[in-house]
């Protein structure tokens, strides 16, 4: 492959998928019928395992229920199992067989997988005279011969299946448990009994089948399951058609629709490899045709595909591991994380859109009548105007008259909007001309307002329902409804052609229409929702949900064949089977596709095992806390090179389990000593992002290489050109350390939209200031001030801090009566001196939320904070059990040193209005250059 890029030779898509296979599911392929079906077999049932133990059904019956521990060994056991019959052992072993020792690899590697389910049950008891639950911490010869032999393994099925780095990061650190007191005085520990690293590491929960392998179990196998079956559906070439019908027409557009059907693949998809394949196949040659070089195209799909992973709900599996690591719920998760990634994917789309300005590119041209723009914002505006009146209508006479107090009248009401706007569409289609509809009429601002009166409506029905046939019966009501939908949605979608999927070698001359393309797979939306549904409005665990939503797609694989043709009229023979062994190459895919996730999880565990045993993430932190001195910016730069340099390597999931596991507690440490408090989820998804980071970063960037593989063009130039592509995603993780308003922290919905729109804007300033052109080609002071003033919109606290200080400075005498002055719910900072873990001295700064007490000296015992005067200073005496006080880090005699009580100051947002008429200033200057170069060329 080297050699191919080298050249810059094109892989044909036969090589493609063996590019995909050997990084995502195995490069194997045996030529024997026979071992081909068991490898698909044993896929097959690890996929029906996982949503065993997934479903609720186990529970009810009380037969089958595998709790978490037992779980995690059987997920093993299918990853090593598969991974040795998947991957080859070197470049040069044979791929259309499987050597012997392969095959003793993978049983050897299951049983010893498997071995702490089978010690700890009655087989073990049997065999050993106890239990292995009853040996804890004290493993007998067995348990240790078993456990060094299952390591080895393991460490051999990561450098198969996911390279050299992981398995060398991994044998650093369990080399250290045992080489700890040999080491130097700087990262020295007093070691451990051979018995009681093995113990640490295979036979208990903290090492290899700690928390990362559980979350793999538990959760991301379904959400992985969810997207094979979607993609085998048709779901993946449907969200590409869609991007390409909606975008293509643009300048640049094909490079616009990558952006776009990356980030609605990357819904499904935790692999970015997979994701520059899947939609690079078809947009890369589109972009190289409409002007986009080899380089440029390969960087755009890397930019957008790396990027997919970012975007909610799966993120590469890393939501569900934060769930665990920052403990919080879920969909505390995906809020955090939704802003962000929207954000990042507009400025990536804005920057193709630049790109094409440079280069004066054309859209593709676009199927059936198209309307101006005049035509597209004036009908948009009238069609939601009339939607708003009638809702807002509705809404006020509610307010006004009392009429809609009911749940069943708010339904009556949704429903009422929705018939009126049929009528009038249907009134106005019959009796005014084509041009006339066209301008009144907008079907994308119809759709879009009822998608928010719709999600009203199916709140209102959900509650109607649940009080008229109580919540037992109602949860078969509403299954019984979404069937109902589905079958109503597949007749919809019948009546419009099945998506072809396109040959990307040859040319293509117009796009496919927007409305037939959009509605002949709107089916496929419908397990979205409802996993959407179950995650963020029933708030049910992510789990359950994925169970729910893969249920569906596994019946809609099933049935969609038969129904289609049933609909159209034509021959149903054969579409049950059809539908069958489609359900089935997707359950297949999605156990194939878990190999790397399952092997990854587990060897990161190793890592986290060894962390937690010596104590080393300690040692690191204080040499990386001494390399920053002291400085939270340096010690953020430290943690982006280490998340890049081990991302070079390792899996995204192992690259954040690690770096996380290492240097998250150390941020959060010293930005408490430097003054700024910051969250624990923010850190998290600081090291998420640099650790994706690295899929692009050059000399390693697999991505990269996947695309330029497509291209033909150079891997290292594609990267670097996709690494500056990706810069603004390098500058999110460092903006909302500082700023954590970005992720939704503490904010109001209406704060959410305000704090989206600057947010939005901000960073696309940025981007035309780090790209050199914004209407024309910037000049270079032209593009410092795009960055300054992206900066302000980001960040004007930073000025105001400058000209009106945040707090009054009182001394430790000055808590009570600020505390007595202040209004509930401000915030105060508190500095105090006191001592670390070791003994060192250490400066830390905690911010008291002011509560509702009646005085100060209330409102301090309602924080648990009890204060002691002791020679003219106040001394923390101790904090209640539990207290607010004792969660921000106060402790015995710590000494209040400073009270920062807060002020009255204009709003921060004042700044906007410099950096706006700095803006403003900036528009006129590069519009009317850009209007003489046009006069020029023109003449």
């Amino acid at each position: 492959m080297a050699s191919e890029n080298t050249e810059n030779v094109q892989m044909s898509d036969e090589e493609l998928q063996d590019l995909v296979a050997s990084t995502d599911t195995g490069g194997r392929v045996p030529s024997s019928r026979h071992i081909v079906i068991l490898m698909a077999v044993t896929a097959l049932v690890w996929s029906i395992f996982q949503v065993w133990i997934a479903s609720p059904i186990s529970y009810n019956i009380g037969w089958g229920v595998f709790p978490s521990k037992e779980a995690r060994t059987i997920h093993l056991g299918f990853a090593v199992f598969l991974a040795f019959l998947a991957y080859p052992a070197f470049a040069k072993s044979p791929r259309r067989s499987i050597p012997l020792l392969d095959w003793g690899l993978a049983i050897v590697g299951a049983i010893c997988a498997l071995y702490p389910y089978i010690a700890d049950s009655a087989l073990g008891d049997l065999l050993f005279g106890n239990q292995l639950s009853n040996r804890a911490g004290n493993p007998n010869e067995i348990d240790i011969v078993v456990s060094v032999i299952g390591m080895i393994l393991l460490l051999e099925a990561t450098r198969r299946a996911l390279g050299p780095p992981l398995m060398v990061v991994a044998m650093v650190f369990l080399g250290y448990t045992f080489l700890g007191p040999f080491a130097p005085d700087l990262i020295a520990w007093k070691g451990s009994s051979f018995g009681g690293i093995v113990d640490k590491q295979w036979t208990s929960t903290d090492g290899v089948f700690g928390i990362a392998l559980g979350v793999s179990t538990d959760l991301v196998f379904l959400f992985v399951l969810f997207g094979a079956l979607l993609d085998r559906a048709g779901a993946g070439n449907y969200f590409i058609k869609v991007a390409f019908s909606l975008m293509g027409h643009f300048s640049g557009g094909p490079a616009k629709a990558a952006v776009v059907a990356s980030g609605m693949t990357g819904l499904i998809s935790g692999s970015s490899i997979a994701n520059v394949v899947t939609t690079g196949t078809f947009t890369i040659p589109m972009m190289k045709r409409v002007g986009f070089n080899a380089e440029k195209s390969g960087a755009v799909e890397v930019a957008s595909s790396v990027n997919g992973q970012i975007m909610p709900p799966v993120m590469g599996a890393a939501a569900f591991l934060m769930v665990e690591y920052v403990n919080i719920p879920y969909f505390d998760v995906v809020k955090h994380a939704f802003l962000p990634a929207i954000i990042s994917y507009i400025a990536l789309v804005y920057i193709v859109h630049l790109e094409a300005q440079k280069l004066n590119m054309q859209g593709l041209a676009r199927s059936g009548d198209r309307k101006s723009t005049k035509d597209v914002l004036l009908s948009w505006a009238i069609t939601l105007s009339a939607i708003v009146v009638m809702a807002g209508g509705l809404a006020y006479v509610s307010d006004a008259y009392q009429v809609l107090e009911t749940t069943t009248a708010r339904l009556g009401a949704v429903l009422a909007i929705v018939i009126a706007q049929f009528v009038i569409v249907k009134v106005l289609k019959g009796s005014s001309s084509d041009a006339v509809y066209a301008k009144t009429i907008s079907t994308g601002a119809i759709i879009l307002g009822n998608m928010v009166i719709g999600s009203f409506g199916l709140f209102y029905l959900v509650d109607v329902v649940q009080d008229v046939a109580g919540k037992e019966l109602s949860w078969w009501i509403i299954a019984a409804g979404i069937l109902v939908v589905y079958v109503f949605l597949a007749r919809y979608s019948s009546s419009y052609p099945d998506l072809e999927v396109d040959d990307p070698n040859q040319p293509v001359s117009k796009l496919p229409e927007v409305g037939p393309t959009v509605k002949s797979g709107l089916h496929f939306l419908l397990p979205v929702v409802v996993l959407i549904w179950f995650l963020m409005v029933e708030r049910a665990s992510p789990s359950l949900s994925a169970y729910y939503a893969t249920v569906l797609m596994l019946f809609i694989l099933f049935t969609q064949r038969y129904l289609f043709a049933f609909f159209r009229k034509e021959a149903k023979t054969g579409t049950i089977k059809r539908g069958l062994n489609e359900l089935v190459e997707g359950m297949i895919a999605g156990g194939r596709n878990m190999i790397g996730i399952g092997i990854a999880t587990a060897a990161a565990g190793i890592i986290v095992g060894a962390v937690d045993q010596t104590g080393v993430g300690g040692k690191l932190a204080a040499l990386v806390e001494f390399l920053s001195l002291g400085h939270i910016m340096l010690i953020l730069f430290w943690t982006a090179i280490l998340s890049l340099i081990l991302g070079m390597g390792l899996p995204t999931t192992a690259n954040y389990i690690v770096v996380s596991s290492l240097l998250a507690p150390v941020i959060v440490a010293l930005g408490q000593q430097n003054g700024l408090i910051v969250p624990l989820i923010a850190v998290h998804m600081f090291v998420f992002y640099f650790g994706i980071m690295a899929d692009v970063t050059p000399p390693v960037g697999l991505a990269s290489f996947a695309a330029a593989a497509i291209s033909g063009g150079d891997p290292i130039r594609t990267g670097f050109v996709a690494f500056f592509y990706s810069l603004r995603t390098a500058l999110l993780p460092f903006l909302f350390i500082f700023n954590t308003d970005l992720l939704l922290i503490d904010v109001s919905p209406l704060e959410g939209v305000f704090i989206f729109i600057v947010a939005t804007a901000a960073m696309l300033i940025f981007t035309a200031g780090s790209q050199g052109f914004f209407l024309a080609k910037s000049k270079l002071w032209e593009s410092a001030v795009l960055i300054l003033i992206a900066f302000t919109l980001f960040r004007p606290g930073f000025w105001m801090d400058y000209v009106y200080p945040p707090y009054e400075e009182r001394g430790g005498a000055g808590l009570v009566q600020a505390l007595d002055e202040a209004a509930v719910g401000d915030k105060m900072r508190i500095i105090v001196d006191g001592v670390d873990d070791v003994g060192e001295p250490v400066t830390l700064t905690m911010v008291l939320t002011v509560g509702d007490e009646e005085t100060g000296q209330e409102r301090l015992e309602g924080y648990g904070l009890e204060i002691l005067e002791q020679d003219g200073n106040y001394i923390v005496d101790g904090t209640t059990f539990d207290s607010q006080a004792e969660k921000a880090g106060f402790d015995f005699d710590q000494v209040i040193t400073s009270v920062g009580a807060p002020v009255d100051r204009p709003a921060k947002q004042l700044f906007f209005i410099p950096a706006l008429l700095l803006l403003g200033l900036i528009v006129m200057l590069q519009r009317r250059r850009r209007d003489r170069l046009a006069q020029t060329a023109t003449a």
